[in-house]
């Protein structure tokens, strides 16, 4: 029975049969694109400066999502990302991901009875990464090792002030398989080194988030496969320094778990469509993810 599976970039590619290191990796001078549209909703119940690091692609990469200063906040975050992949070597391929957004925050607090409302849109970040194939499947599962670097990102240290940061972003991921045909058990595990940001007397440090995420997914049929997971993460506390003001002001973070769901549609043998939706609660925020994204092999 053939199989339909999602491993894009380093968790999801499309195919309609078994697992083969040769599908799951771009070949040699081979080009795809990918567009993706992801909504992301986030609320809040405390007094909050900063953003928060949003994984995407899987992983690969992650978005920084300006958060609002407010004691409850409710925020729609919409990310735009363009990324292309190309095989260099029979196990190597290179990507890069190109981010822009759009943002709608309402906010309150027990100092107002005003709600105040703000939308705005810019370019969020450009990344380049690298998967390699450590492993082929065999008797044991197959591993594939990542790397990524945020080239450029604007960072917001409120809904005014913003600049352009380089190299302020990284993320190592590894991504383990295992076929059962017509079932793939996939087990993925990523870091997120966040550095430090300065602005006009400010440093903003959003600590580091490490996640481990097991997945099952099951063919339909030929063409349709479905995906469901369980995403745990442990994130460190971020910091705020004042230097003007000589005060530093600590939000601590934590564990904790997510649940993913997802689908996967070969319209045609180069043009795949994706859906997933993310659940996750966290000790100082919830967000709800939808993210929707075309596949196209040149």
């Amino acid at each position: 029975m053939k199989i339909v599976q999602i491993l894009c970039v380093c968790l999801c590619v499309l195919h309609t049969r078994p697992v083969s290191v040769d599908e799951i990796f771009t070949k040699r001078t081979q080009f795809k694109i990918m567009g993706s549209f992801s909504y992301i909703n986030l609320q809040r119940s405390d007094l909050y400066l900063g953003s928060v690091s949003v994984p995407i692609n899987g992983g690969s990469s992650y978005v920084q999502v300006p958060v609002s200063y407010a004691q409850n906040s409710n925020q729609d975050y919409l990310n735009f990302s363009l990324y292309a992949r190309y095989g260099i070597a029979k196990r190597v391929e290179v990507f890069s991901t190109l981010n822009s957004f759009w943002q709608h925050s309402s906010a309150s607090s027990d100092f107002s009875s005003t709600p105040i409302s703000q939308s705005y849109g810019d370019f969020s970040s450009l990344n380049l990464g690298v998967l390699i194939q450590a492993k082929k499947e065999g008797k044991l599962p197959a591993l594939l090792l990542g790397a990524s670097a945020d080239v450029l990102d604007k960072t917001y240290f409120s809904h005014t002030q913003k600049q352009l940061d380089s190299l302020k972003g990284y993320s190592f991921f590894a991504t383990s398989f295992y076929t059962i045909d017509p079932i793939v058990l996939l087990l993925q595990a990523n870091f997120r080194l966040n550095l430090p940001r300065e602005f006009e007397g400010y440093r903003l440090d959003n600590g580091e988030v490490f996640a481990l995420s097991p997945m099952v997914y099951f063919a339909v049929n030929p063409y349709i496969s479905l995906n469901f997971g369980v995403r745990y993460q442990y994130a460190t506390q971020n910091s705020i320094n004042d230097t003007l003001s000589n005060t530093t002001r600590y939000v601590p973070q934590g564990s904790s778990v997510g649940y993913v769901f997802g689908l996967a549609y070969e319209i045609k043998s180069r043009f795949i469509f994706y859906a997933s939706a993310e659940k996750l609660d966290t000790a100082k925020y919830s967000s709800d993810m939808l993210s929707f994204t075309l596949s196209y092999r040149i």
